[in-house]
């Protein structure tokens, strides 16, 4: 680890677009901006929709659009980047959640993963399932682990 006295230099969070990981993406923005640390927001991208995409022609796009949707998500944090020391880096992956959240622990140097603890329902969790428990379980850093606001929970 990185971190010196409780300053953390490089700050994980990964996302999944729903209103779990935003709130978790503030509480990363907090502890980056408190830090002084650089911010790496990540999400993965499905394999099997990676492959299809490719297969018709459209990988780029499929990953842009992804790009895109991240940038939306962190200008929908008010004064974000104003907050931030560094400019948040974005990081789009294929592959399942928790394997990818792992690998890219390595690949940007992170000495602390922020992560919802509840992500999408329904089918769309058959994907995604107990990333934050698989995380937490296998993680060589610190994972701080945000619950669902009030009122939320499933």
């Amino acid at each position: 680890m990185r971190y010196h006295a409780g300053v953390f230099t490089s700050v994980l969070c990964p996302v999944d677009f729903s209103e779990h990981s935003e709130r978790a993406l503030r509480c990363a923005i907090d502890l980056a901006a408190l830090s002084r640390a650089q911010l790496t927001i990540v999400t993965a991208v499905d394999p099997f929709m990676d492959a299809a995409t490719a297969a018709a022609g459209h990988a780029e796009t499929l990953m842009q659009q992804t790009q895109n949707e991240l940038q939306q998500l962190l200008a929908r944090v008010e004064d974000a980047e104003r907050r931030l020391a560094h400019t948040p880096s974005v990081a789009v992956v294929t592959g399942k959640p928790a394997d990818a959240i792992l690998d890219q622990i390595a690949a940007c140097g992170a000495d602390v993963v922020v992560m919802g603890t509840q992500g999408l329902s329904g089918t769309k969790r058959l994907f995604f399932g107990s990333t934050t428990e698989q995380v937490l379980r296998r993680s060589p850093v610190p994972v701080l682990a945000v619950p669902p606001a009030r009122g939320t929970e499933n």
